[in-house]
């Protein structure tokens, strides 16, 4: 008989996974301290007398199968839980146990809260957010747009209260004009009749 492949622990293999993963060092190029030109990024020696390549004691290490980590847990989150991405509140229906989400970027924050508040009545675990810290930001955001509101309806009160001001203001300065215009008149037609006056006596004389 065919015995059946026994679960395998996932905290273990967390473990080990972890134990790997510090001993595991940065896998640079070759000749990478030498020369400014190259990258931080890892790329295989190809030199035919290469000391890497050759994995002689002192040099680099290479990039081997050995680092990675057990294929049960590969691409698992630290506590054990397989990610999976969601865009909207219809993808938390076929979300298992084992499984935790995570909510996309591109998503709203509206949408953010009503997918993390589904979330919490069908106890999914959400592994990039935080539906108190969301809850904050919204509340924040709404109390800005409130002041900017109020400051908004602020500034354009003291524009109209500015604009009728200088609207009266004309009106005096006008009204003021008119005044000074009406005594030039009055001194001139004095004058004319004056000057008329003195005529008439002169022809008289």
């Amino acid at each position: 008989m065919i015995k059946m492949a026994k679960k395998t622990d996932t905290k273990k293999l967390l473990i080990v996974r972890k134990t790997i993963k510090s001993k595991k060092p940065e896998f640079l190029q070759q000749d990478y301290h030498k020369k400014r030109r190259l990258s931080r990024k890892w790329k295989r020696p190809t030199g035919l007398q290469s000391k890497m390549r050759h994995q002689l004691k002192g040099y680099r290490r290479r990039v081997k199968q050995g680092w990675r980590s057990p294929i049960e847990i590969r691409g698992f989150d630290s506590k054990g839980y397989d990610p999976v991405l969601v865009s909207n509140v219809k993808d938390l229906i076929n979300i298992k146990e084992t499984q935790g989400v995570i909510i996309s970027k591109t998503v709203g924050l509206k949408k953010k809260l009503e997918i993390l508040e589904k979330a919490a009545q069908l106890k999914i675990i959400v592994l990039n957010l935080k539906l108190d810290i969301i809850k904050q930001t919204v509340e924040q955001l709404k109390a800005k747009s409130v002041e900017e509101r109020k400051l908004k309806t602020d500034k354009k009160k003291k524009n109209i209260e500015d604009a009728l001001k200088k609207a009266d203001k004309k009106k005096k300065d006008e009204s003021t004009v008119v005044e000074k215009v009406e005594e030039v008149t009055e001194d001139e037609k004095k004058a004319e009749e004056k000057k008329e006056k003195d005529e008439v006596l002169i022809h008289k004389q």
